[in-house]
């Protein structure tokens, strides 16, 4: 007997939610048991009245099981459900757990996983710390959970595979559906190292209300959640509500005071969320946390970026930019030079990719 073939009714199946679904498991003991109850054993379970009983049978009988499942073999996807021995444990006992997952890549087996979340539109210091947390933690053997979003989430898992480790994408939409579409090469590459899975069905649409349920699952599959920059009111915070619930512990990247991208972080610190004040502590926490040393395994084949040369005035225009926009207008006072020989310097510093333009007149530091 193929139990996959129902196993994959069983989770196509969007006439019953998750909660029923448990309790039919509970009930049949799996799948099989559940597609060839008759209508009075299904009523006999409480779980249905008559007509849904009808309406239950009525869609098993139009399912055609093995053209079905061959259909879905013919794809790159694969799945599972909470009927595999492989299904990732951390999820059983979560509150509104998903019956199944449809995944592509290599599912890893959850041991060590780090979640890292926080803004979409990010500044570039959000930006530097959710690439480097995640290529330092891939580094030290964690794999990394996001969601693919645009922002913090794309630059933790373009750090993990900047370090040639893990990461794992879960999407708010089918499987099958990049979004952001511009994360169409980052969709590709975390495949291949790791895997990008979905709690829904094959081409779902990325609509608002997927996101919060799916970060229930980001937080559940991690053993820690980073917030890098959240506002107040954001989907971070949701995720780190979640992870509370399923008592996770949650790090935070602390932020300026008065930010509106460091609100929701800064609040969080309020409530007791442990502080990163730098990576190398922050893995020496992680020893704490984990009963066992952490540190960051050096990789040979990463490349090493080498600083370009700088004149003393390059230099000290360098210096006085940093990770959030400052405009040429401050500089210029702080430095006290001549407006046109500011401006060569900057545009010097641009080309060499030190400084980055993020809207006009206003730079960043482009740290390498």
């Amino acid at each position: 007997m193929n139990q996959q073939l129902y196993q994959y009714w069983f989770m196509k199946n969007e006439d019953i939610s998750y909660g029923k679904k448990h309790k039919l498991l509970e009930y049949f003991f799996d799948s099989y048991h559940i597609y060839n109850a008759t209508k009075s054993e299904l009523m006999g379970s409480n779980l249905f009245d008559e007509k849904t009983a009808d309406k239950f049978i009525l869609n098993r009988s139009k399912f055609d099981l093995n053209k079905e499942l061959e259909a879905f073999y013919h794809t790159p996807f694969s799945f599972i459900t909470m009927e595999d021995e492989k299904f990732p444990e951390k999820l059983l006992n979560i509150y509104d757990p998903p019956y199944g997952l449809y995944y592509l890549g290599k599912l890893p087996d959850f041991s060590r996983c780090i979640s890292i979340v926080g803004a979409r539109r990010c500044s570039a210091y959000g930006k530097k710390m959710a690439q480097e947390l995640g290529r330092e933690l891939a580094k030290a053997g964690f794999t990394i959970i996001s969601g693919m979003a645009r922002g913090v989430d794309a630059y933790g898992h373009r750090g993990c595979l900047e370090a040639e480790g893990t990461t794992v994408a879960v999407l708010g939409s089918g499987c099958d559906v990049i979004y952001p579409t511009d994360n169409r090469l980052l969709y590709e590459e975390i495949a291949k190292s790791g895997a990008i899975l979905s709690e829904y069905q094959m081409g779902t649409s990325p609509l608002a209300q997927n996101f919060p349920r799916r970060n229930r699952i980001v937080s559940a599959l991690s053993d820690i959640v980073v917030v890098v920059e959240a506002r107040e009111k954001s989907g971070s915070l949701i995720t780190a509500d979640f992870a509370l619930e399923q008592g996770k512990d949650i790090f935070v990247v602390p932020g300026r005071v008065g930010d509106s991208l460091s609100t929701g972080c800064n609040k969080l610190l309020s409530q007791g969320a442990g502080v990163i004040w730098s990576t190398e502590n922050f893995l020496k926490d992680l020893s704490t946390l984990y009963g066992s040393p952490v540190s960051s395994i050096e990789n040979k084949n990463e490349k090493k970026n080498v600083r370009p040369t700088l004149t003393k005035e390059q230099r000290t225009v360098y210096n006085l930019f940093d990770l959030y926009p400052k405009s040429l207008s401050e500089v210029l006072e702080e430095s006290r030079m001549d407006y046109l020989k500011l401006l060569s310097e900057v545009l010097a510093l641009e080309r060499m990719g030190l400084l980055c333009e993020l809207f006009k007149n206003n730079y960043v530091k482009q740290e390498t």
